[in-house]
């Protein structure tokens, strides 16, 4: 054996063991999430794309949220816990925070229950409207979003509906895509998928195509997205972008954070070969350069076409759904029966203690007085197991706020909503309610950049609307002068017809004159 040979074997099984040692780690934070409530067969996909220092910190922040009592069973899922901390950058702080105000909106906003409870009737209308839907999944499996931005008349569509109702379809339409829609691609896909590709058709969008009541509407809706269901757009495809939009967007852009920006592709109507490298002609409308029709179906963007409606894997979904509601029961029940039983032996060591204490010959009186001080023990009693359990949970969050410090994640800010207050009111255009795009587009950038942006963008709208109406001046004058000039080339026309039928009538009348010459010499 060569010298080489035996310095490359050790380094061989160096990184062999590093890989084995990882794999371990990975699979020892997985079943710890496993004793949860992710023991589905259904639904159980390896955890390969996560990296492990993730599945550490997701671990540890679940522990936190278990002690706190921040975790319900159906969201406890390692996957919505890594939504959550990409969004705040893995700061355990500030997603603990995000994390408890969304438990807190979806108790008052009724989220758990909205497929049930809320029936949107005027659904075709609002659709008629404001074009959109899913349809069909990228090569990736993920499902694909679709809006038609131009084609959104905003006045209308607050005629056929209100506010309120809208909002309540918007938040049953993104539970219905995290019960039915990503689980069903999951399984299609045979990986874990929670993210969409979307695609956005701003042809016809101008700077007042949405009204103020559209605007506010859109604000909020960005708002729920970003703090409810964040993370869940994989990819943006802004298509049919013309001149004006793309000076705005690159004056936007330069405010955002690199990885933001690098989720989203501005394109022009070019844009066909580049939406065929992420999704399958079949799967796209032929209408965005794919080939299918959905003529069965009434047309492709009232369809809703996807493995969500394949009876054989929707099957599937509903078995993955009912075994965590009744694992979540059994759950409940079993913390139920513990929370009884050791109250009931709290109450037979409080009668035990109470009785032996007192004797048959003390008055009503001194039994109070003992009464009320065995309630003042149990009171400090418990204020120092309070106090203890607090300085342990304090002391695992330091832990914890340590270990993210001396292991910093650059992850980016997340999305689901859209664009600064700017950028909205510049562009008028509503970015994908069902595919929130990353947090610095809804984030307040702060008033000092805030007003730079919009002093810029207010630049540039003048700038532009400038530009457009000399262009359409120009436009007429140009078409001004052509009218003229095809006037002039018909009388011209004209002219030259007269001129030559006279020129015929003089060569005719030279010849008979010619004639009648040489008649008249003939006789003499």
């Amino acid at each position: 054996m060569s010298a080489s040979d035996a310095d490359r074997r050790p380094a061989e099984n160096s990184e062999d063991e590093k890989k084995t040692k990882l794999g371990s780690f990975k699979k020892a934070i997985s079943n710890s999430f496993n004793k949860g409530l992710r023991n589905s067969k259904v639904m159980s996909f390896p955890m390969d794309d996560i990296d492990a220092e993730e599945l550490k910190q997701a671990e540890e922040f679940r522990q936190v949220l278990i002690a706190e009592d921040l975790l319900p069973s159906r969201h406890d899922d390692i996957h919505v816990m890594l939504r959550f901390l990409r969004a705040r950058k893995f700061d355990p702080e500030k997603t603990k925070q995000m994390w408890s105000d969304m438990i807190q909106w979806r108790k008052e906003f009724g989220a758990d229950t909205i497929m049930e409870d809320f029936e949107f009737k005027e659904i075709d209308d609002v659709l008629k409207y404001y074009p959109q839907g899913h349809h069909g999944v990228d090569k990736d499996g993920r499902p694909v979003y679709i809006e038609k931005l131009g084609q959104v008349d905003s006045n209308k569509l607050l005629q056929v509906t209100e506010m309120e109702r809208y909002v309540k379809y918007h938040v049953r339409e993104f539970e219905r895509t995290f019960v039915h829609k990503f689980p069903a691609c999951s399984i299609a896909a045979k990986k874990h998928i929670d993210q969409s590709t979307t695609i956005l058709d701003v042809q016809g969008v101008g700077f007042t195509s949405l009204n103020k009541s559209a605007r506010e509407l859109i604000h909020f809706l960005q708002k729920v997205d970003g703090d409810n269901y964040p993370e869940t757009l994989n990819r943006m495809f802004i298509i049919n972008a013309g001149s004006g939009f793309r000076l705005l967007w690159n004056t936007v852009k330069s405010f955002l954070d690199p990885k933001t920006t690098a989720k989203i592709n501005v394109l022009g109507s070019s844009y066909q070969s580049k939406l065929l490298e992420i999704i399958e002609a079949s799967e796209l409308p032929e209408f965005l350069g794919g080939s299918c029709k959905c003529a069965d179906k009434g047309g492709c963007m009232i369809s809703d076409k996807g493995p969500w409606n394949d009876p054989e894997i929707m099957k599937m979904v509903h078995s993955y759904a009912e075994e965590r509601e009744a694992e979540a029961k059994s759950s409940s029940k079993t913390t139920s029966g513990n929370m009884d039983s050791s109250n009931k032996e709290s109450n037979k060591e409080a009668g035990e203690k109470e009785s032996g204490k007192t004797e048959p010959g003390k008055t009503e009186s001194a039994k109070n007085e003992e009464s009320s001080k065995t309630d003042s023990d149990k009171n400090e009693s418990g204020k120092k197991e309070s106090g203890k359990m607090e300085e342990k949970v304090s002391e695992e969050e330091k832990t914890i706020s340590e270990h993210v410090m001396a292991h910093p994640h650059p992850h980016p800010d997340r999305s689901d909503s859209v664009c600064s207050d700017a950028f909205l009111e510049a562009n008028d255009i509503q970015i994908d309610h069902l595919s929130p795009v990353p947090e610095e587009l809804s984030t307040p950038m702060g008033s000092e950049k805030e007003e730079k942006l919009r002093a810029a963008l207010t630049a540039l709208e003048q700038q532009l609307t400038a530009t457009k109406q000399a262009e359409v001046e120009k436009e007429l004058k140009l078409k001004a002068a052509l009218d003229r000039v095809n006037a002039l080339e018909k009388e011209l026309t004209e002219t030259k017809k007269t001129l030559d039928e006279t020129r015929i009538k003089q060569e005719e009348l030279l010849a008979t004159v010619g004639k009648e010459k040489k008649f008249s010499l003939f006789c003499w």
